[in-house]
């Protein structure tokens, strides 16, 4: 996975991918959506004796999951909270969903997320 840029709801993301030891977050997180910078982070993950198998399904993964948090964000919906308990069946988020997923999909193909 190579370094890129997305169109999230008008606003361009870079993604980068990182190893640990090139950001001190990685040393806890597996990525990060930056929202200051419009930045998100993938860390580049070793295989070791530990690790999965399919690091590449592991990794887009992730960059999917923070791809979301950008979009979320571009919509205004990062700050929203509900009982998480019944967010599935909040017909706000399946109205947003449906209407955005079409641009979710096109900014995770540009990113090989798929």
């Amino acid at each position: 996975m190579k370094d890129c840029k997305v169109n999230v709801l008008g606003t361009t993301y870079k993604i980068r991918f990182r190893h640990e030891n090139e950001d001190e977050k990685l040393q806890e997180l597996s990525g990060y959506c930056d929202y200051s910078n419009k930045t998100i982070v993938v860390a580049i993950l070793e295989k070791s004796v530990d690790s999965v198998d399919n690091i590449e399904s592991v990794q887009k993964s992730v960059l999917r999951h923070e791809i979301m948090h950008a979009f979320l964000y571009e919509s205004g919906l990062d700050g929203q909270s509900c009982n998480t308990d019944c967010w599935a069946n909040n017909e706000e988020m399946i109205d947003w969903f449906a209407l955005q997923s079409k641009k979710i999909f096109k900014a995770f193909k540009r990113a090989g997320a798929l």
